[in-house]
């Protein structure tokens, strides 16, 4: 018996009409995806002396994710889970409350982080430090935590010690 045509045809038209379906699904899926963008607002700091761009994403306290929000003119995310990292993942992070005046957080010198990627303990999760010089110190930019670390031992700063957490990992450019 020779072959049912309107049957071949059939099947061919739904076999294309399915293809050209799912090419235009694709497609559509590759043009949503490659034009979604997000902005994120860059803070710049110190890291082993050098400048260093990152982004925050999260913090462990409300009234900081808020202050944040405010600063940069972008959510960042409230989430007390961060307080119960375990400090082993945690890398270091000072904000000057006095001293040389510049673009930090309360209007003086850039934050200061401990690592960068690739060193041994860098992590994205950052515990606040907060750095307030002490009245008969010559305050000066300090660059580094072995720098904070030292001006600490000197007597010529205080370290207050918070529970923190800020997600803020640190953004490399080539």
């Amino acid at each position: 018996m020779p072959p049912n045509n309107s049957k071949i045809i059939g099947v061919t038209s739904f076999l294309f009409v399915l293809y050209f379906v799912l090419l235009i699904n694709t497609i559509s899926f590759i043009f949503a995806v490659s034009n979604d963008t997000i902005s994120f607002h860059l803070s710049k700091g110190y890291v082993h002396g050098d400048i260093a761009l990152f982004i925050a994403t999260d913090s462990s306290d409300n009234h900081t994710a808020a202050s944040i929000n405010d600063s940069f003119g972008h959510n960042i995310n409230f989430a007390p889970s961060l307080s119960s990292v375990p400090k082993l993942y945690l890398q270091q992070g000072y904000d000057f409350l006095n001293g040389i005046k510049g673009e930090g957080s309360f209007g003086f010198q850039l934050p200061v982080a401990s690592d960068l990627p690739g060193d041994r303990y860098y992590s994205p999760l950052v515990q606040l430090h907060l750095v307030k010089w002490n009245e008969n110190a010559n305050s000066r930019v300090l660059k580094s935590s072995g720098e904070i670390e030292q001006a600490q031992r000197n007597g010529e700063i205080h370290i207050i010690n918070t529970n923190i957490i800020i997600n803020s990992p640190v953004i490399l450019q080539k």
